[in-house]
């Protein structure tokens, strides 16, 4: 439970990092842009002069600024110029970009950029508008304090003002009938399109976009965005208060079924402890060696190892004589031989080996040759798929299908939920949730307990890892060979080099070989555990050597993604540094 634990805990921040820390684009100049200043000063012919004061300060050196301007559609910019103290600056124009050369190193600078948009008015019977986006979503800089007023020919008080997104309720009537929108910071990638309507007679020789009357359409559409606010607001209060008694309820219920599983599994595990014997033997056999290895020792384990062990075990079972020191043949396999047995004696001894013979120096010259990595790496993870095949048929696990597709589905259905409080702005909820969400969807795929049999099976071959190394002589001598090889031949498959060290060492201190009686060990006479010992090791290594080989042949591959934006009219813009 506690490997549960961690592997949630992981997962879980894991998530969260990969959907709320995304890198940022990287710039090659260090900047940031403390101040922008914007007067929009409307003619009475509808276009409108612009000057924007842009104050940024520079870490390191720097060539200059950059101002995107895109024209709402129908609008055109002019006259661009740009000046600093009264100095004018060198300006590049390429299509809606204008880059602004003034270097420097380590300083603030303002720029004053002016320039004239034509045709930047909508002019109707009775009102003139200035509806314009001065940056848009697509911007890449932050602006830390924004602030947009626009001036009309001459005074007047009849006004209409407000802005979007950004812009939404920071307008401020002036007594001249300027309008003052203070953004404060302004983020990038943000919209905010600001849109003032003053009466059409201050704009006598502008040109009519359209002749009929738009005062009532316009306090329409601010009405409309106060409406929308007041029903967000209230939709806001209403999740808040859902969420201020759904959320921790759920978690209550979460943590207290981990913790029910987590006792219940306690208990299992201390009833199954008082039923193992504490003297030392070698469990029994109730599935394949290399099924056993799989499955008692899954997190840590190495494919190379665990096919050399299963190689030594078709030697313990007689399925395999040793001819030499080096030499190995198959013999006749028996009907009831597991499928991953047959894999296993196929490889080896007809495509590795030839005509049903095996030799380590096989192996190594098969594997040498970057023709048969492929074939061998594919047909080494094909053996391991049916290894677990076997594991699956022997009922090791309790069956929890419905509990956990209760738990996952339960977990789904907060999706809608996260949603919701990120687009109401309720944050905290909002990463609440995801965290409950994720810990629910990890809880539901790794919760998969061990039964009664499976457990046991694990906490038996544990014993044996643990008690091994301290084995006695008479203990060692009064296990049967066959007892002996298969804990010989475990230890080579974990790599526990106590298990491995311990039956080498039993065995020198013998000056005289000994007579075993062979129990279990199939129609076929096996080796004894002295062979075990000399070629267990040289096994290990060989398997492992091809496993590393085969594997320089993997490749691995990326791909990338672009993206795209716009304010009103497909205007707007943005600012940066060069």
């Amino acid at each position: 439970m506690k490997t549960l634990w961690r592997v949630t805990m992981t997962l879980v921040f894991t998530i969260l990092a990969v959907l709320f820390i995304f890198p940022l684009q990287g710039l090659a100049v260090d900047y940031s842009i403390t101040d922008v200043k914007i007067d929009a000063f409307l003619q009475e012919d509808g276009s409108v002069k612009v000057k924007e004061h842009h104050t940024y300060r520079f870490e390191g050196e720097f060539n200059g600024i950059t101002r995107e301007i895109f024209p709402k559609e129908g609008a055109q910019i002019s006259d661009f110029t740009a000046t600093e103290n009264g100095k004018t600056l060198k300006v590049e124009r390429e299509d809606s970009l204008y880059k602004i050369h003034r270097a420097g190193e380590d300083e603030q600078i303002t720029a004053v950029l002016d320039y004239t948009i034509k045709n930047g008015m909508d002019v109707y019977s009775d009102v003139a508008q200035f509806y314009w986006p001065f940056f848009d979503d697509r911007n890449e800089s932050t602006y830390e304090q924004l602030v947009i007023t626009v001036h009309p020919p001459e005074q007047t008080s009849n006004v209409i003002s407000f802005g979007y997104d950004e812009a939404f309720e920071t307008q401020n009537l002036q007594g001249d009938g300027s309008v003052v929108f203070n953004l404060g910071e302004v983020p990038s990638g943000e919209n905010g399109d600001i849109r003032v309507a003053y009466e059409a007679s201050l704009f006598p020789s502008a040109t009519v976009t359209a002749d009929k009357p738009m005062r009532a359409e316009i306090l329409k559409a601010h009405q409309d965005l106060l409406d929308q606010a007041a029903a967000r607001a209230e939709t806001r209060d209403k999740l808040s208060s859902i969420a201020t008694i759904t959320i921790p309820t759920l978690v209550i219920i979460l943590i207290a079924l981990m913790a029910f599983t987590y006792i219940k599994g306690r208990m299992k595990k201390a009833a199954v402890e008082r039923e193992i014997s504490d003297s030392f033997f070698v469990p029994e056999q109730i599935m394949s060696l290399p099924a056993t290895i799989v499955f008692t020792n899954g997190a840590s384990l190495t494919t190379p190892e665990t096919m050399a062990a299963a190689l030594m075990d078709l030697v313990r079972l007689g399925y395999v004589t040793k001819t030499s020191d080096t030499q190995f043949k198959l013999e006749r396999l028996p009907a009831n031989a597991h499928p991953h047995e047959q894999m296993l004696a196929s490889l080896l001894f007809y495509e590795v080996g030839k005509d049903g013979y095996f030799r380590f120096e096989d192996l190594a010259s098969y594997s040498a040759k970057e023709s048969n990595h492929q074939t061998y790496h594919a047909k080494e993870q094909l053996w391991m798929q049916t290894v677990a095949s076997e594991i699956k048929q022997q009922g090791l696990y309790e069956k929890s299908t419905g509990y956990r597709w209760g738990i996952a589905v339960g977990s789904l259905l907060l999706v809608p939920l996260i949603v919701l409080f990120a687009v109401y702005d309720l944050f905290g909820w909002f990463f609440l949730t995801i965290l409950l969400s994720v810990t629910g969807l990890v809880y539901a795929i790794f919760y998969h307990p061990k039964s009664w049999k499976g457990l046991k099976l694990i906490l038996e071959w544990g014993a044996l890892k643990q008690r091994f190394a301290q084995l006695t002589e008479q203990e060692w001598q009064a296990l049967s060979t066959d007892e002996q090889m298969r804990a010989y031949s475990y230890g080579i498959g974990i790599k526990n080099r106590g298990i491995i060290e311990k039956n080498e060492e039993l065995v020198k201190s013998f000056k005289s070989p000994l007579n075993y009686q062979f129990k279990s060990a199939g129609a076929y006479a096996p080796a004894d555990i002295t062979t075990f010992t000399y070629f267990g090791p040289m096994a290990a290594t060989s398997f492992h050597a091809a496993n590393e080989t085969t594997q320089s042949s993997l490749s691995s591959s990326s791909s990338s993604s672009i993206g795209g934006g716009g304010g009103t009219g497909g205007g707007g813009g943005g600012s940066g540094a060069f």
